[in-house]
Order: C-alpha cells, then sequence, then structure tokens
C-alpha cells in the first residue's frame, strides 16, 4: 500500500493544490592488470585492510559503463566507484547511508526506512523515479509506481565489492528508467567471503547485527550463507514527538560460485521479511514487506570474446490493513562481448514478464485492473571504436518493446580522447525515456481520476567530462550536463466538465549543472575528498487546464550540494573518519551542514571496534520537502564490533 500510496499521492494529493489555482492563470581502452582486478573492490580480502594508492584506483576494473570490463581511468562517463573500504569506514547501516558517499547522488531521508535519492534532479518521495538501481544485475526498480523502495533493499553491507554510481543516461545499454543515472551494486564472490564473520552494533536509534560463513565447494567452487537484520527506532515528527515509524527486519541469502574449465557459474538468491509502519498521519500502521528472489548466471569465453547468460526470479510482497500488493517477476538476459580489429564490440538481448496484482481498499482509489501481466523485449549494440591512438568513438542502442508505450529507440554517441599522459575528455549525446508504470496508466477514483493514455518520459543529454590524474597524490574528475526533458507526467482536465482528471504528457524542461570529485593523499595514511554537485531547473511552474499540477513531477531539488571526506590512519591501529555535507535549501525547507565522525580501532587483524556520531552539528535536521511525511533526524551514536575467524 505503501507504494501504492506514493504513486497514487502523485496523482490525486498532490494536485489538490493546482485543482484549486487552476483558474488563476489559463581511445583504445587499457585493460586492467591482474593485481588491478583483484583490487577492484577496495576490500577484495577481510583480511587486507590496506587501502589502495589513488593510481591503483584509477586501475580498478569497472563493468557498469560499457556492461564490460575496463579501468575506471577508460570510462567515458561521470562514474564514481564506492569501494567495499569506503563502505566498512562510513560507519554505515544501510544501503541508503552508504549511497551518501557518491557526490553525484542526491540523498534525501524520509523517515525511519524510506529514502528519495535521485541524480541530477526530480527528487522527492513522489518524484524520484528516473534512477535505474541494480543488484548483482537484477533490478530493483518498480512497475508499480517507479523509482525504488529502499526499505525492501537491505542488502549485508560486508558483502558488497563495489558500487559503481554514473549520473547521465544509460539508455543505451540498459534500456528504459536509466534516465537520469544507473546505480549498480556488485556483491563479492563466494570465493572471496571464507571464513566467519560476525558483526554487531547498537546506537541511539537502532541496532544491526549480521552473520556470514562461508568455505570450499570441492576444488572448483566456494559458498557462502548470511543473516542480517536491524532493528530501527522511530524518527520524529517537526512538533517533536515520535512518529511511529519504527522498523525490523531480517534478510538470510546464500552464494555459491564455480570455476569449471572455461566456465564460471554462479548462483544467488535471499529472502526477507520487514515490519514497517506508515507514518503519515503518524498512527504507526503495521505492514509487512516480504519477498525473495534466486539469480543465476553463467560466463565463458566464446568466439574470440564472452558470453554471458542471466536469469533471475523475484517475488515480493506489501500487506496492510485492507491492501495486498503482489509482483512476481521473471528475467532473462544475454550479451556476447568481442573485440576484432578497432572494434569492441557488445550485443545481447533480454525479456522480463511482471505479474502485478494489487488489492485496494474499499472506498478509495484503485486499479483499473487489478492484475495485470507486463512484458519488456530489448535487443541492443554498443561499438568502440578505436579512431586512431587516443581517440575512441562509441556508438551504441537498444531497442526496446514494453506493454505501456510499445517500441523505444534509445541512442548513444560517445567521443573520447586520451592523452599519453593519462587523462580523459569526452563528450556524449544521448537519448533515454522513462516508461509508464501501473498507477500512471491503470489508477481510477471514480468522479475525480481516471487511468489515461500515459506514454513514456523522454530526455535528450548533452554531457562533457574531463577526468584525470595530475600526479600520485591528486586525482579529480568533471563533468557537465545539459538535459532537455519532453513528455513530462502532467494532470490535465477534462473539457467542458474539468473533472475527471487524468495523468498526461505536456510537460517540457530543462536542467543543467556540474557533478565534480576529487581526492588528494596528503600523506600516505591520510587521504582528503570534496565533491561538489549543482543542478539550475527551468520549466513553467504555472497551473494551466494542460497541467492543474504546476508540473510537480520535476521534483524539489537543492541548487546545490558539497562534500568533504577525510580518512586518517592515525597509527596503524587506529582510524579516524570525517564527512561533511552541505546541502542548499529546497522550495520550503532550509538547507543545512551536516557531519558525521568515526573512530574505528582493529584489535587485531580480525577483531575491530568502531564508534560512529551521526549529524552531529544541528540538533535537528529535516531533508525532505514533503510536506506530509517531513519528518526530523538529529544527533546519535552508533557502536560496532567485527570480528572474523
Amino acid at each position: 500500500m505503501r507504494h501504492f500510496r506514493r504513486g497514487a499521492a502523485a496523482a490525486i494529493l498532490l494536485v489538490l493544490p493546482g485543482v484549486a489555482r487552476a483558474d488563476e492563470t489559463p581511445t583504445s581502452a587499457r585493460k586492467p592488470d591482474n593485481a588491478a582486478r583483484q583490487l577492484a573492490g577496495g576490500l577484495q580480502d577481510d583480511q587486507d585492510l590496506t587501502r589502495l594508492s589513488l593510481e591503483e584506483l584509477s586501475m580498478v576494473e569497472i563493468t557498469s559503463v560499457s556492461r564490460r570490463p575496463e579501468a575506471l581511468a577508460d570510462a567515458a562517463s561521470a562514474i564514481f566507484v564506492i569501494s567495499a573500504e569506503d563502505i566498512r569506514r562510513s560507519g554505515a547501516t544501510s544501503l541508503p547511508e552508504v549511497l551518501r558517499l557518491a557526490p553525484n547522488l542526491n540523498v534525501q531521508r524520509v523517515n525511519a526506512v524510506d529514502y528519495a535519492i535521485s541524480a541530477r534532479g526530480f527528487n522527492g518521495y513522489e518524484t524520484s523515479n528516473k534512477l535505474l538501481v541494480l543488484i548483482d544485475g537484477r533490478s530493483i526498480y518498480s512497475t508499480l509506481s517507479s523509482g525504488v523502495f529502499w526499505d525492501a533493499h537491505d542488502v549485508m553491507l560486508q558483502n558488497i565489492e563495489r558500487i559503481e554510481v554514473i549520473s547521465g543516461p544509460g539508455g543505451a545499454l540498459y534500456g528504459s528508467n536509466a534516465m537520469n543515472g544507473v546505480i549498480n551494486i556488485i556483491t563479492r564472490s563466494a570465493a572471496d567471503t571464507k571464513g566467519t564473520l560476525v558483526s554487531v552494533g547498537a546506537g541511539s536509534e537502532e541496532v544491526a547485527w549480521a552473520l556470514r560463513h562461508g568455505g570450499d565447494m570441492g576444488e572448483s567452487g566456494a559458498w557462502r550463507v548470511w543473516l542480517n537484520g536491524h532493528m530501527r527506532d522511530e524518527s520524529r515528527a517537526l512538533t517533536g514527538e515520535g512518529a511511529n515509524d519504527d522498523a525490523e527486519g531480517m534478510r538470510a541469502g546464500a552464494r555459491a560460485d564455480w570455476v569449471i574449465g572455461e566456465n564460471r557459474l554462479a548462483l544467488r538468491g535471499n529472502i526477507f521479511d520487514n515490519q514497517v509502519t506508515i507514518n503519515e498521519d503518524l498512527l504507526g500502521t503495521e505492514t509487512q514487506v516480504r519477498g525473495g528472489n534466486v539469480l543465476g548466471q553463467w560466463v565463458r569465453p566464446l568466439a574470440g570474446g564472452e558470453l554471458q547468460v542471466q536469469t533471475y526470479f523475484d517475488r515480493y510482497e506489501r500487506e496492510e490493513p485492507g491492501s495486498l500488493e503482489e509482483s512476481d517477476t521473471w528475467d532473462v538476459s544475454v550479451q556476447h562481448a568481442v573485440d576484432f580489429g578497432r572494434h569492441r564490440l557488445v550485443l545481447g538481448a533480454g525479456h522480463r514478464i511482471v505479474d502485478s496484482r494489487f488489492t485496494a481498499p474499499p472506498g478509495g482509489a484503485f486499479l483499473d485492473p487489478a492484475e495485470r501481466t507486463l512484458t519488456l523485449t530489448n535487443v541492443f549494440v554498443q561499438d568502440q571504436i578505436s579512431l586512431r591512438e587516443g581517440l575512441t568513438l562509441t556508438l551504441g542502442a537498444k531497442l526496446e518493446d514494453n506493454s505501456f508505450s510499445g517500441e523505444q529507440f534509445l541512442p548513444n554517441v560517445r567521443l573520447a580522447w586520451q592523452r599519453p599522459g593519462g587523462d580523459l575528455l569526452w563528450g556524449a549525446i544521448s537519448r533515454a525515456s522513462r516508461t509508464p508504470n501501473r498507477i500512471e496508466r491503470d489508477l481510477t477514483l471514480p468522479g475525480f481520476l481516471v487511468g489515461a493514455d500515459f506514454q513514456s518520459e523522454r530526455l535528450t543529454a548533452w554531457e562533457l567530462g574531463y577526468r584525470a590524474n595530475p600526479s600520485p597524490k591528486l586525482s579529480f574528475s568533471i563533468n557537465a550536463f545539459y538535459n532537455a526533458y519532453d513528455d513530462l507526467r502532467t494532470v490535465s482536465i477534462t473539457p467542458v466538465t474539468f473533472l475527471p482528471l487524468n495523468l498526461s504528457n505536456n510537460g517540457e524542461a530543462t536542467t543543467w549543472g556540474v557533478d565534480a570529485w576529487t581526492s588528494y593523499d596528503v600523506s600516505p595514511s591520510w587521504r582528503l575528498s570534496a565533491g561538489v554537485s549543482t543542478l539550475t531547473k527551468d520549466y513553467d511552474a504555472t497551473p494551466t487546464t494542460d497541467d492543474v499540477s504546476g508540473l510537480v513531477s520535476i521534483g524539489d531539488d537543492p541548487d546545490y550540494q558539497v562534500l568533504l571526506r577525510s580518512q586518517h590512519d592515525l597509527t596503524e591501529a587506529l582510524e579516524l573518519d570525517l564527512r561533511l555535507r552541505a546541502v542548499d535549501d529546497l522550495a520550503a525547507i532550509d538547507g543545512y551542514v551536516e557531519a558525521d565522525a568515526r573512530l574505528g580501532w582493529r584489535v587485531t587483524d580480525r577483531l575491530e571496534l568502531s564508534l560512529t556520531g551521526r549529524n552531529l552539528i544541528e540538533g535537528r535536521h529535516v531533508e525532505t520537502g514533503d510536506a506530509l511525511r517531513s519528518r526530523a533526524f538529529g544527533r546519535s551514536v552508533f557502536g560496532a564490533l567485527q570480528v572474523r575467524f
């Protein structure tokens, strides 16, 4: 029901002010060496806590930009990598809090468990629907209401190898809904997590724990099983009282990896059961969120390249008093990466089936029909052409067919120049889209709102970026963008009678800005990092008969945010990590400056203690402009113990 409320509110609750005002105004890529591959996660071996140099980080192997391995230094995209070491030293206990480390993301905490996360604008609990999130290649994008519901994806953080965050469209490779960016969460192979790990932590606002055990499987394989859980205290209403949105949950999973001759096989899955509460009315209505998934992958050499086949099944349920949301997803994809001459080709195809069912409580809005089967079929190709030494032209395109808006063609052109010193200058022009969700097509409230022929939102994006390592101690990346959006979601009236309203595609907007970040090694034991993102939006917010909402779908974004981070090894055993974030004003919410600090003590190679303080500057601050859901967050402390044996 929370999914339903989120989408329905965008169509109903947020348009009410607009209804009231409607009558006012009618290179040839370098291949990472074996050492770089082993270090790709930043902390491949739990026993190795050595921080990578900036030069080693530039050679970390990534896969999200081209859907094939390449060095980070060669990737012609605005990509930021969060390593396993970054995650460990952050002191974060949930995936959304880890994503605050990426300067090209805007993270707004809504309440105890809900977050709104976006890249390059359109953020807000109702509007953050243009960011594709993958966990080991499995999409967690909701077909019911778009966006990601982070309370259902409590990944065990110690299992993550790295997180690759791309700001900018990825439609040519990832298809619809990779409109403003892609977050690719990659977990560790079972071969890298042998032995036993126990992690427990408690603080003023939450308790969290995790168990993991793994070992060999014959001579060719490895396995692991894991279990983690959390209990989170309630947030605070703006008036100071508790918001009755406390939550608890548990997740268990397993993974097995084999190397059999030239074949690499992986099988992974997990189940979860969370109890959260609805806090719009502060009454704390209980909600059960449960489900599970299983994913299989096969990789082998083929015809001078590499063939990858992947399939997964995902089951999701959310039950509230009087309502039930269910979703079953089957997905299969195949891709082949091959090099010949001056060309580096990646081509592939995929098919997805989603069975979606929603039972609404009587007397309110509902989906018509209540059950619907959605399909998504795609083929794609990308060719990286080495024009001459250091100059690479990338041509890519994806043809996609979905149940709601039919066929869509999503092309991409990139040109990159890498000088002998390693600096990379690149530019790109891309087309991307966001497909309709079930609420946008099927939501019905008799007499007020009817399902309509809502089509895909579209984007044309221009990007220019520069990445460099001027010295072994300094690295930076700066990326500028200009985005032109068409067919954005609007709310239109029925001629003559005004009501019922319907969702339409009459909105247009342009945005532009800069994402930039840098790191500097003051000494071998001390690294300083900084990041900044800016955003300017141009759109018509005046309610008209074509859009009585005033284009609320544009979201609520700060004009800028600044992130500063210090990672300092005080001694061989003591670590001090400091983080500062400054976020500009939203439409009705003041900006804020907040700081986090973590002190870690590696008692032995196998035992680690840490103490983390969060939101240390202000007594309380609000991160979202959603008047219905705005909650306040204040200072907190969290202590943790982690042991391996």
